[in-house]
């Protein structure tokens, strides 16, 4: 059977058509494998995203700890803030109080403010962040000298504190060293500002029902305000806030003599430290434990002296020979020695 050459075309075209057909569906199978593998390198491209690096601290950041005296000094007096410190009490705090100023300034980036309680001035100063003074009180404290060591001394403590709390303190009532309560309100005034402090939790600044002791060391260990500038300071503080209580020239002078150091910067020139005072230490540990031993033992002959029961007269001469022993000692009234 002899076919025609029609009938070979047609064959020869479809073949060719099958062959076309065959390339173009493997390209389009290559094709969606080389589109979904683009498509799981681009996922796993987007999720390998750089970790961001730490936080990093700067100084005057809360959490930054400055490495010293050096570092402080020049945060204060040349850093980004120093134009605002400038004319302030910072600037003063560092050079004197470094240790403060590391404390302090992370403190103020998290407050407002601070509080300064001045033995010195009598005074208790509210400062802003940047040291410029917003309140100034005349005060009362305690009335002996020298920084808190035990419970009834009555001294105020000396150092760098934060307030606890704040609390209506117009129904409570004051009881003595002795647990003896009084029964008369008010004595506390209208407010009390607790200050933390670790040796004990009765030191506050709080108003008072002698407004006439502003001014002189008469409290038990607390600072007293008016009634009317307790009202205002109590509503400019927060919990948290830096407490400094500096001592005065004659706490210093009790400081040193039992051994302790406090540190201690002037709020006002005329309240500075003179040059001969800077070169005083305080009394070596060994000094006060040996005054304290001849203290004791003073204490303990002056209650041993008792009046003689007799006292040994001379021998009388006699021209007796031999010289015979001398008399007894004769019996004397006692309280003619005592």
């Amino acid at each position: 059977m002899q076919i025609s050459r029609l009938t070979i075309t047609l064959i020869v075209a479809s073949i060719i058509t099958a062959v076309a057909l065959s390339g173009c569906s493997g390209s389009r199978r290559g094709g969606a494998a080389s589109d979904t593998a683009g498509q799981t390198a681009a996922v796993a491209a987007a999720s390998e995203v750089p970790a961001t690096p730490p936080r990093v601290p700067e100084p005057g950041d809360s959490d930054y700890v400055f490495s010293g005296r050096t570092e402080v000094t020049e945060y204060v007096e040349s850093g980004p803030k120093a134009d605002r410190y400038q004319g302030g009490i910072l600037p003063v705090i560092a050079r004197e109080t470094p240790e403060y100023a590391a404390r302090l300034i992370p403190e103020l980036a998290r407050y407002d403010g601070f509080i300064v309680v001045d033995k010195a001035a009598m005074e208790v100063i509210l400062y802003d962040r940047e040291g410029h003074v917003k309140r100034q009180y005349g005060m009362a404290c305690a009335r002996n000298y020298g920084t808190k060591h035990k419970k009834a001394d009555s001294r105020t403590p000396e150092g760098f504190f934060s307030v606890e709390g704040r609390y209506n303190s117009t129904e409570w009532l004051y009881t003595d060293d002795n647990g003896v309560q009084s029964k008369k309100k008010g004595q506390f005034g209208p407010r009390f500002i607790r200050i933390k402090i670790p040796t004990t939790s009765q030191i506050g600044i709080h108003g008072t029902c002698a407004p006439w002791s502003i001014g002189h060391r008469a409290s038990h260990g607390c600072i007293r305000l008016t009634n009317e500038n307790i009202l205002e300071l109590v509503e400019l503080v927060t919990p948290g806030m830096p407490v400094i209580i500096l001592p005065g020239k004659r706490d210093r002078a009790v400081n040193r003599e039992e051994g302790y150091d406090i540190p201690y910067f002037p709020t006002n020139p005329k309240y500075a430290m003179s040059d001969s005072e800077r070169k005083l230490k305080p009394a070596d540990p060994e000094e006060i434990k040996a005054r304290e031993r001849d203290s004791l033992r003073n204490a303990e002959e002056e209650e041993r002296k008792v009046a003689p029961d007799t006292v040994t007269l001379p021998a009388v001469e006699t021209p007796a020979v031999p010289t015979p022993e001398p008399e007894a000692p004769e019996e004397t009234d006692p309280a003619l020695f005592e």
